[in-house]
């Protein structure tokens, strides 16, 4: 009884688990790659998305308040973007452009920010840890 009920339990994670993991909707990846707007979007990591913003041209583009936790956004253009209140915790920005980005209120806690260009980026009281 305890090994059919510990496997019930197991079987429940690893499947919980994956679900939590695809978390990104890629209607909303399309939507940001046609408009180069996507306000509030779910864009967290998931592993068949991952590549898919990675040296993405999304210059100017409004993500104010979406989630990109986790993302891999390395080598991106958002310079001049709107990334007000996002959240980018643990999300991959290395080597990106985020000249002139507005990051006001933006999650930065965990990012890599590694050979980021950051000039007249604007960010207050946002968190960079």
């Amino acid at each position: 009884m305890k090994s059919v009920t510990l496997g019930a339990v197991s079987f429940g994670l690893i499947f919980g688990f994956a679900t939590a993991v695809i978390a990104a909707n890629p209607q909303q990846v399309n939507q940001l790659r046609q408009t180069n707007q996507c306000p509030g979007c779910d864009l967290r990591s998931i592993p068949l998305l991952q590549a898919s913003l990675a040296n993405a041209d999304l210059q100017g583009a409004d993500l104010r308040g979406a989630n990109l936790r986790e993302a891999n956004l390395s080598g991106a253009n958002l310079s001049g973007a709107f990334l007000g209140g996002a959240s980018l915790r643990q999300a991959n920005l290395a080597g990106a452009n985020l000249t002139d980005a507005n990051l006001i209120g933006a999650d930065l806690t965990g990012a890599n920010l590694e050979n980021a260009q950051l000039k007249g980026a604007t960010w207050i009281d946002g968190s960079i840890k």
